[in-house]
């Protein structure tokens, strides 16, 4: 079931990525995330953003000097943030199951992505798994005490019975004033259409509390440290910092094995290897393809 449904979510956002907000949504999150994730905590920083997308919000990081990873199932969407952010470095995989070593980021995001997986707690796991002690996680998520949440469950006989590419536009076009006033911007029919996409036709979303959440990061060794309530309150944004102390050194990213966990994995002229089960990790047109 869990596997489907990854799937069905990669389909899903490989034909209706994140619409792209330009300049606008860069600057808006580069601001935005100052405040959890200072300039001098992230200058010269490994930073890892899981979920990407077309990469827009890593961006605004490495504008402010941070050294990224960008991790995102959706291959489409992986191409366009190769273009936005030729620094980073660029992972095909899945939030569940990163192919990373333990505590080998200094920081890490995850904006608007874990409750689109099957199993929103098993991926805070993982983004918590890889942060180093004393680093800093961001995450937003959609609130369970929002209005959103019994909309989104409306939407699903709907959803069902409406493939996306066959909503009218007189319905795809209602939700102009959301982007305006959420987004600051006007968008093309096409964009609000991806829009629907990931608000209502996406095929997972789950909602969650902040204590919930809290709890999550108590079990994970974090603390939450902040939060803000995002646009009427239909997601929270919640910052942890990890028990320890961080090293006055930028951690080295550390690959670890899918399949049998072992790290690290040996680079080679084709991408990465594992030496102990051979799974291998390509790299394909500037990103590394990792099993999922």
């Amino acid at each position: 079931m869990a596997v489907e449904l990854q799937t069905q979510t990669q389909s899903h956002y490989d034909r209706y990525p994140f619409i792209e907000g330009g300049e606008n949504r860069i600057a808006w999150w580069r601001a935005y995330l100052r405040d959890f994730l200072p300039d001098e905590h992230i200058a010269g920083r490994t930073v890892i953003d899981v979920g990407s997308g077309i990469g827009e919000i890593s961006r605004g990081l490495i504008d402010r000097g941070a050294r990224l990873t960008s991790l995102d199932v959706s291959l489409q969407s992986l191409n366009r943030c190769r273009e936005i952010n030729p620094e980073a470095t660029v992972y095909h995989g899945s939030a569940l199951k990163l192919p990373f070593g333990d505590e080998t980021f200094d920081h890490a995001i995850s904006i608007g992505v874990l409750h689109h997986t099957p199993d929103c707690r098993q991926g805070f796991h993982e983004v918590a798994r890889v942060t180093a002690p004393g680093g800093t996680v961001v995450v937003f998520l959609y609130n369970f005490w929002s209005v959103y949440n019994p909309i989104f469950q409306a939407f699903k006989p709907l959803k069902r019975l409406i493939p996306l590419d066959r909503v009218p536009l007189w319905m795809i076009r209602t939700l102009q004033p959301f982007a305006r006033t959420h987004l600051g911007q006007r968008l093309s029919d096409d964009q609000l259409r991806r829009l629907l996409g990931d608000k209502l036709w996406t095929p997972q979303a789950t909602f969650h509390s902040v204590a919930q959440v809290r709890r999550w990061g108590a079990e994970e060794g974090l603390r939450m440290v902040g939060r803000k309530r995002f646009y009427l309150g239909y997601a929270n944004v919640m910052c942890f910092e990890k028990d320890g102390t961080l090293r006055p050194e930028s951690r080295k990213v550390t690959l670890r094995c899918v399949r049998c966990n072992s790290i690290p994995m040996l680079q080679d002229d084709r991408g990465y290897r594992c030496d102990a089960c051979q799974q291998r990790y390509d790299v394909d047109g500037g990103i590394v393809r990792c099993p999922m």
